[in-house]
């Protein structure tokens, strides 16, 4: 935490307590702590609505609301936030039961000095993470072992299913080239264009449910993406989105499928650009890069409806959608998923409705020569 800014929300109605509080985080040394106020929980609730911070201070004694109350309001709002309860010495109870209710730690006033309050935040942050890469590898578990059984299913059934769609599909397009009725060609269009969305479909859906052959070249991840917002340059711009990209300069060449790469990113833009396009008609998208140990974070961050989070487990499920019918197949982000786990990485989403979502893609740095594919 050395040199780190943290940005803290105390929500503390007792003037003395907030500078007393605010006293021991100057104090914390070389860690600068950027502390905001809220003395009632509804603004609380409105600062963490347009703001984002690390630790939440939260007393339990608010003029607005009393008791575990405030904890479980708080938490339904920002789930995702570490919340240290703060409570009075005849309440340790309460701090106990809160900790049971979501918080990740609790401080007793009158018992808190300058190094207890710091390694309580510190502790707590970094509980959250770890409680946060726990679900998401439960998560990514889940999803894995329901893949898998519908990979099979999928193999075994795609051969059936394209041998007629491919005779449909090709009578058809002859049926086109003869001199029919235009209401018949009308018809026979119909029939066509259906077919071949089949088509992709299942070629989609084979996309994952398929161990694929990776042709790897040494690719730059940024190059990639500003590739991928090339080809996407015109619907965005129709459709009111404006991008914006923080691209790391210092991202290392991987070892990686660039095409496949490129389709992952071009879904991903995609599902944002039309969840802000259906939400309110124009939107903003930010994407950036960054190398963590040796790991490469893509993030795309939309100002979207959100998702609700009940439907964030399914987000990666073939044909799972939120949109109405003739919106979307529902593959998109399962074959985003497939790719990426192909190249040993990982994908999530952090979302809340009405406040946007977080995409993010996580990439091994893998630079093995022998893998290399001369293209």
């Amino acid at each position: 935490m050395a040199d780190k800014r943290i940005n803290i929300l105390l929500v503390e109605d007792n003037s003395g307590d907030r500078r007393l509080i605010s006293e021991m985080l100057a104090e914390a040394g070389n860690v600068t702590f950027d502390v905001k106020y809220a003395d009632r929980l509804q603004a609380a609730m409105e600062y963490l609505s347009q703001n984002r911070v690390e630790v939440i201070l939260l007393d339990l004694g608010l003029p607005d609301s009393q008791g575990l109350e405030t904890l479980k309001k708080t938490y339904a709002q920002v789930s995702e936030t570490p919340i240290v309860v703060l409570t009075g010495l005849n309440d340790e109870m309460i701090g106990t039961q809160a900790v049971n209710e979501g918080a990740q730690d609790y401080l007793i006033k009158g018992q808190v000095d300058t190094n207890l309050l710091r390694r309580t935040i510190r502790y707590a942050i970094e509980r959250k993470q770890a409680e946060e890469k726990e679900r998401r590898l439960q998560l990514q578990l889940n999803l894995s072992n329901r893949l898998a059984s519908l990979g099979l299913m999928v193999e075994g059934i795609a051969h059936e299913i394209n041998n007629p769609l491919t005779s449909v599909i090709g009578f058809a397009q002859m049926v086109m080239s003869e001199d029919i009725p235009e209401n018949t060609r009308e018809d026979v269009k119909t029939i066509g264009d259906n077919a071949q969305r089949v088509a992709d479909i299942m070629k989609n859906l084979l996309t994952f449910a398929q161990q694929q052959k990776l042709e790897r070249t040494y690719i730059n991840v940024n190059d990639i993406i500003e590739a991928t917002l090339k080809l996407r340059a015109y619907p965005l711009e129709d459709s009111n989105i404006t991008v914006t990209t923080q691209l790391d300069p210092a991202l290392p060449s991987i070892m990686a499928d660039a095409t496949l790469l490129q389709q992952a990113f071009l879904n991903l833009v995609i599902n944002a650009e039309t969840a802000m396009k259906l939400a309110h008609g124009k939107g903003s998208l930010l994407i950036k890069t960054a190398l963590i140990s040796d790991t490469i974070q893509i993030s795309f961050t939309d100002d979207g409806p959100g998702i609700a989070e009940a439907n964030l487990v399914h987000l990666f499920d073939p044909f799972f959608s939120t949109r109405g019918f003739g919106q979307g197949t529902g593959l998109g982000l399962s074959v985003c998923y497939g790719i990426i786990t192909e190249h040993n990485g990982q994908i999530y989403a952090k979302s809340q409705l009405d406040r946007g979502s977080v995409f993010t893609v996580e990439l091994p740095v893998v630079a093995e020569e022998k893998n290399l594919v001369v293209a």
